[in-house]
């Protein structure tokens, strides 16, 4: 029952589920609570970043407290070449960021992945920082902390969703962010049980040992990375649309304090763990805000709260005994 419960936590068939569950509370959400049906969006864009990130902390075992660097990539890419370049084709830019998020990637990790521990996690700290200093100083590329506005983006190479009204375009620009989230969780999903997936795994329980094997575990890691941060990128981009501006609070590292956040509550060691703790971070922080300035407060109460009843996370629960009584009951398969 244990293999049962954890092959739910790493099932396309919860992804799928969960893909269309997104799909119809949508409208719903937007019934009852005008407004809200929006943060769902978020969730679904964010929950992109936190797959990418919990790729390098979940299945490598790096933790990196500078992945908003690669989520300001993402939203940057998209602010700049409408700025200069005047292109509002959504697709290109993505493509763009990918690139300029390839490259950036590649030339950081060459450097951070030799290290382990709390030196990788400071030194992509004080990369990502260095960056969003140039976010905020170089005010007449960038905008500084005024930002750079977000123009309604031409989507499919053809649909100008700038003639639609606010309620239209958050709809539709919501269901094409879900077939994003679909198309890159499928792909994360072939990437973490392949056997790319899984050396990955064996490097994260014992490096020294797969060295010993003849792995050449800073290729591996290297990769992870890169892949990482194409996936926070690709969620950067998508989000900016959304915003309407790109700022430098984007790619400070209260965004990537929200990535690790997002993986710890949903269970960095499922696959489905950082998409379910995207999902409901967004909704938790959203209703902090509205109750107190001190938002924070609850939110590190919320934090520690899982880590002491449910250490692995939300999608832990699957693996309590009154869960399996539950769906034995009701005779869900599993």
């Amino acid at each position: 029952m244990v293999a049962a419960s954890r092959e739910l936590g790493n099932s396309l068939r919860a992804l799928i589920a969960l893909s269309i569950l997104i799909a119809v509370l949508y409208p719903i959400i937007g019934w009852l609570r005008p407004g809200f049906e929006v943060i769902l969006t978020y969730g679904v864009i964010l929950a992109i970043a936190a797959l990418g990130f919990n790729l390098l902390f979940g299945y490598t075992g790096l933790l990196s407290f500078g992945h908003a660097a690669f989520f300001g990539v993402g939203a940057y890419t998209i602010g700049l070449t409408l700025k200069y370049l005047n292109l509002r084709a959504l697709e290109a830019q993505i493509f763009i960021a990918v690139v300029a998020a390839l490259l950036f990637s590649a030339l950081t990790g060459f450097i951070v992945v030799r290290y382990r521990g709390i030196f990788f996690a400071i030194l992509i700290l004080v990369i990502a920082q260095t960056l969003w200093g140039f976010y905020v100083k170089f005010y007449h590329i960038t905008g500084g902390t005024d930002g750079i506005r977000i123009l309604r983006p031409v989507i499919l190479g053809f649909y100008d969703t700038r003639g639609l009204g606010y309620d239209d375009f958050n709809m539709i620009y919501h269901y094409y962010a879900l077939a994003w989230f679909i198309l890159m969780a499928y792909l994360m999903w072939r990437i973490i049980n392949s056997p790319f997936g899984y050396t990955l795994k064996m490097i994260r329980d014992a490096e020294d040992r797969a060295q010993t094997l003849g792995i050449d575990t800073f290729k591996f890691k290297l990769a992870a990375f890169i892949i990482s941060a194409l996936y926070v990128a690709v969620s950067g981009a998508l989000y900016a649309p959304l915003n309407r501006i790109v700022t430098p609070d984007l790619a400070y590292w209260t965004v990537s304090g929200k990535m690790v956040f997002m993986s710890i509550l949903g269970g960095f060691t499922y696959y489905m763990g950082p998409i379910v703790g995207a999902l409901i971070y967004v909704y938790f922080e959203t209703v902090a805000q509205a109750i107190t300035v001190h938002w924070f407060l609850i939110m590190g109460v919320l934090i520690i709260a899982t880590m002491v009843l449910t250490p692995t996370g939300l999608m832990g629960l699957v693996d309590r005994p009154s869960f399996k009584k539950t769906l034995s009951l009701l005779k869900l398969p599993i």
